[in-house]
């Protein structure tokens, strides 16, 4: 049997280092954008509020016109089972109907106005749960982020962490730029030790929500999206529903939000040229990724994890913390875990890459020690499914290996290396314990 592999599409705007031909390519595939009257996001200040009540003449409702998908067992609590998405209509197709059909299909998500239905306290809990957890980054750019995922740090990033306290983060971030000590500039040297007194946490915070809330970062996020064409599962059918209600979700989060704290708005003239004053090489850059820059330098270890080149349409989303916080080394020169981050089949060269990240001491910088997730390293190399490129025939991809062969084999390749076998029992018992090493 075949090994499930995921097949990536771009959300809006592309990746940046695509060449301008594919972007426009991808833009053309991505789904059309919506009328007014059936947005894709809804418009109502809260998911679980009712719509607004206003007379509508009963029409018959139309029959489905895909037929229905086999249900998918998805885990109590989880959004699937508690937001009844088994009960959606099929989202291959759906925004080829007119509006009007839309609206009137058995279990759409819209009501006759355009406006979300009703959700049940449990949709909306069950939304909560899995999104105030969720780390944006993890979120934004379909886990390519994922030494977030092998990083363990004290105060991790999650969207629950970025709503906590958005006024008194923008207070602080304007506390800190009030300091010398805090302005640390492009060629100033990192001070991870002013991460309390200048904020650090606080200026990753707001830097992650302007570019949520009034950057267009929702509508830049990286999806997985399938056509008729890629005949997609039922599951992953489903699971672009579930992506709409994410977006939904955040996008409400930031419609409560007091909109002074807007980067853009006039109020922040000041601020704004300041950062501009801090980093003046760099007049395209966007202003989120010069505040990530200066959390970094100053201490904080989210911001020192970030690395991603985004450039949608005309802005540049330019996060490079870890050039500056204590984990650069880690990056730069040690495991190379920019080539471990993408969830590529096992392999032996993949081993010798990730097993380092399994002996003791590893240095961070400034005399510190990273701890790493063991069990998130061996899920990422163990189990499916893996990346394979849309333009790859997934047909002509052999099963891969599983992780008991690939250690054998590397055992037969090290002569008795003792500190190396002392590794590979390590991972060795983490994958049999997770269950995932054959």
């Amino acid at each position: 049997m075949k090994t499930a592999r995921v097949k990536l599409w771009l959300g809006a705007g592309g990746l940046g280092l695509l060449a301008l031909g594919v972007g426009v390519f991808l833009w053309l595939n991505t789904p059309r954008p919506l009328s007014p009257e059936s947005p894709a996001i809804p418009t109502t200040t809260n998911l679980s509020a009712s719509p607004a009540t206003t007379a509508v003449v009963d029409s018959p409702v139309a029959a489905i016109v895909s037929p229905p998908l086999p249900p998918i067992d998805y885990p109590p609590g989880s959004v699937g089972h508690a937001c009844g998405v088994n009960e959606f209509p099929p989202r291959v197709g759906y925004y080829d109907l007119d509006a009007e059909t839309r609206r009137s299909l058995k279990n759409s998500l819209f009501d006759s106005n355009g406006d979300w239905k009703e959700l049940e306290d449990e949709c909306q809990a069950a939304l909560d749960n899995q999104l105030n957890t969720t780390n944006p980054y993890l979120w934004f750019d379909n886990n390519k982020n994922r030494q977030f995922a092998f990083v363990v740090i004290d105060k991790p990033l999650t969207f629950a962490r970025l709503f906590a306290d958005p006024v008194g983060d923008l207070a602080r971030v304007q506390d800190a730029l009030t300091r010398p000590e805090c302005q640390l500039g492009e060629n100033a040297e990192s001070n991870w030790q002013l991460h309390d007194t200048c904020h650090a946490d606080a200026l990753l915070n707001y830097a992650l929500i302007t570019r949520f809330c009034y950057n267009d970062g929702v509508r830049n996020r990286e999806r997985q999206y399938y056509w008729e064409e890629d005949n997609p599962t039922p599951a992953q059918d489903r699971q672009m529903w579930i992506q709409t209600l994410e977006d939904a979700w955040v996008d409400l989060q930031c419609e409560s939000l007091d909109p002074t704290l807007n980067l853009q708005s006039e109020v922040h003239t000041e601020l704004r040229a300041q950062l501009r004053t801090l980093y003046p090489a760099a007049p395209k850059r966007d202003l989120d990724g010069i505040l990530i820059e200066l959390a970094a330098r100053l201490g904080d270890d989210a911001a020192a994890l970030t690395k991603t080149v985004f450039r949608p349409y005309d802005k540049i989303y330019s996060d490079e913390g870890y050039k500056h916080g204590r984990f650069a080394d880690w990056f730069t020169n040690l495991f190379e875990p920019t080539k471990l981050f993408t969830k590529h089949p096992p392999s032996v060269d993949r081993l010798r890459q990730i097993l380092p990240l399994f002996s003791k001491n590893i240095g961070a910088g400034g005399g510190s020690f990273m701890v790493i997730d063991h069990e998130a390293l061996v899920q990422h190399l163990c189990t499916p499914p893996y990346y394979t490129s849309r333009w790859v025939d997934e047909d002509t991809v052999p099963d891969p290996p599983s992780c008991r062969e690939i250690v054998n084999e590397l055992r037969l390749q090290i002569n008795n290396n003792r500190v190396m076998l002392e590794v590979i029992a390590t991972f060795e018992d983490v994958a049999m314990r997770l269950d995932v090493y054959e």
